[in-house]
């Protein structure tokens, strides 16, 4: 191909990004929304606004699933319009007869400024409903050499562990749990405070509230602190940042949720809320 070929049409791109009639939509208010699919006994979902394409949080997570959002995992938090928006959650399949459904319908209040989660909880069981609980991720200033953490308990009332106790320490396995768990009692379907901490490695133990002898637990990710032009990566060493270990429980046997030995008992499950805004 001869460059001079495409000159005419590269001229005629650039006066057309300088004529008077071009207009750039400005950006509306925005808020953040993550979408995790705590349903112990369904299949993966997606979720979707469908009130508009642009400005609009999705179940697109980039997991390593062909597709929809399965069951303990999460999507990053979408840059969202903030205002009245209409929600729709379907079950993936490769039937469109399937997919049409719709398992439930909402509108939910988007803030401006205002991440938050949208947790997908009950049942795909036969005569089951889902909906969302809103969790606020909000850890509020986290100073440049502290980490937030917190717990948010994703089991649903009736199912271990709810309510749930956690401890915060050094492993997930050899250390023996403390007289006090760091977050003691957090109940169903709920998140306790975060508390931030000093960098350096540490691992999230859940038990059911009041009884330690079994113990579920996972090593916090690594993250990493800014380095020259590189921003934070949300972690134990990503200082000024934030993250919440979601305690999961077991999937219902025989349900449509994946049935691994991953799944035949709760799990620690982390999550990014904070990444501090990068140096300029």
């Amino acid at each position: 191909m001869r460059l001079y070929h495409l000159l005419p049409i590269a001229l005629l791109a650039v006066a057309a990004c300088h004529d008077d009639g071009v207009s750039v939509n400005a950006r509306p208010p925005l808020g953040g929304v993550r979408f995790i699919n705590a349903v112990p006994d369904g299949g993966p979902v997606d979720i979707r606004m469908v009130d508009q394409v642009e400005w609009s949080a999705s179940s697109v997570s980039g997991n390593a699933s062909c597709c929809g959002l399965p069951f303990r995992q999460g999507t990053l938090h979408w840059p969202t319009e903030a205002k009245a928006r209409h929600i729709r959650v379907f079950p993936t399949d490769s039937s469109i007869a399937v997919t049409s459904q719709v398992l439930h319908d909402t509108t939910i209040t988007i803030e401006a400024n205002k991440n938050i989660t949208l947790m997908l909880v009950g049942s795909m069981a036969a005569g089951g409903k889902v909906h969302f609980v809103q969790i606020d991720d909000n850890p509020g200033a986290v100073p440049n050499d502290k980490v937030a953490v917190r717990v948010v308990n994703a089991s649903q009332a009736g199912a271990a562990p709810a309510p749930a106790d956690a401890y915060i320490l050094t492993d997930t396995t050899s250390t023996a749990l403390p007289a006090t768990p760091a977050f003691a009692g957090v109940g169903a379907l709920s998140a306790a405070p975060y508390v931030q901490r000093d960098p350096g490695a540490f691992a999230i133990r859940a038990t059911a509230a009041g009884n330690p002898a079994t113990s579920w637990g996972t090593i916090a990710p690594a993250g990493a602190a800014a380095s020259g032009l590189i921003g934070t990566a949300a972690g134990f060493l990503g200082t000024g940042s934030a993250i919440s270990a979601y305690i999961f429980p077991r999937s219902v046997a025989g349900s449509k949720a994946p049935q691994s030995a991953a799944f035949t008992s709760p799990a620690v499950v982390f999550f990014e809320d904070l990444i501090p805004a990068p140096p300029k």
